[in-house]
């Protein structure tokens, strides 16, 4: 009987403790419950941030790429003839400047000398940008190199030029010496230096394009069209992509009949050279597809404020 009321009390006492340990484990689990739910939102909180951050981040990009597509696609239009017009013309400070302002195709014009070095000037006459009269031709490449403009620049080699630069910009190069000789070297330079991809041949004879196609015919040709009969001329030669048009009243060649017969034709249209906002609103209206101008900043802020709009608006239709 003593034996059975002990066994009794054992259980009850084990019964007791087992009750205890449960609650105890309980409140435990309950305590630790309890710390960790601030340290739970804390995380969770903190992983919001981090979501929104970088969601935010994404957007930021988002739109630093949509910026950046729509300046290129701004720029493409622009052709910065000669860096800018005046004493700077055709000097790696007026390259520069035009860079600087978001352009994406630098005007190049270029001579050879007597001993056939190829440098840029926008005349064959070395009068024009310095005070030595006497043509390119005929003058040895000693006597350029001492050469000095109004603004105190030397005459800058074709070379030096590609050197430079090199694939960071796109060239466009109007042959003003369409001679055998000055093909050669320009055909030897641009293999040398490895830049064909990054040029537009461009010259005012077309059997200088057509030439050069022969050479290069995935480079892009641009004929300098100074009349209608050159226009026409140009409409049927499959060598020629743009016909680029001279922008005045006198020539009445820069009209939307002609830039419709360009497209049709599948050439694209261009004019030379524009420096007005008026002027190139109108151009953006014609339709038309590159154009040279001395002034880049104007250029390139009258692409973006305007020509976006109006070119979207124009390929919708």
């Amino acid at each position: 009987m003593k034996k059975r009321k002990t066994l009794k009390t054992l259980i009850i006492v084990m019964l007791i403790l087992v009750v205890a340990a449960v609650a105890w484990i309980l409140h435990l689990g309950k305590a630790a419950n309890t710390a960790r739910e601030p340290e739970q939102a804390q995380n969770e909180q903190a992983s919001q941030e981090t979501a929104q951050e970088e969601e935010q981040k994404k957007e930021e990009e988002q739109s630093a790429m949509k910026k950046s597509t729509e300046e290129k696609l701004a720029a493409s239009h622009v052709y910065s003839y000669r860096g800018t017009e005046g004493p700077e013309e055709h000097s790696f400070k007026a390259y520069d400047a035009a860079i600087d302002a978001g352009s994406q195709y630098i005007g190049v014009d270029v001579v050879i000398s007597s001993d056939g070095v190829l440098y840029v000037s926008s005349e064959l006459n070395a009068y024009t940008m310095t005070d030595y009269n006497g043509m390119y031709e005929y003058i040895s490449s000693e006597t350029v190199d001492g050469l000095k403009t109004a603004a105190g620049n030397k005459i800058l080699r074709l070379s030096e030029v590609f050197e430079h630069y090199g694939k960071d910009i796109n060239y466009v190069i109007e042959i003003k010496d369409n001679s055998d000789k000055c093909l050669l070297a320009f055909e030897k330079l641009v293999d040398d230096t490895g830049l064909s991809d990054v040029i537009t041949a461009a010259s005012m004879k077309a059997d200088t394009l057509d030439i050069l196609d022969k050479k290069y015919p995935d480079m892009p040709k641009l004929l300098v069209c100074w009349n209608q009969g050159d226009f026409d001329y140009a409409l049927d030669q499959s060598y020629i992509d743009t016909i680029s048009v001279r922008a005045t009243v006198e020539t009445g060649i820069l009209t939307e009949s002609n830039c419709k017969a360009a497209h049709d034709a599948g050439k694209k249209f261009g004019a030379w050279t524009i420096n007005t906002e008026d002027e190139i609103k109108k151009a953006i209206d014609m339709g038309v597809d590159n154009y040279f101008t001395n002034d880049t900043p104007l250029a390139l802020s009258v692409e973006k404020d305007y020509g976006l709009k109006v070119r979207k608006d124009s390929n919708e239709e």
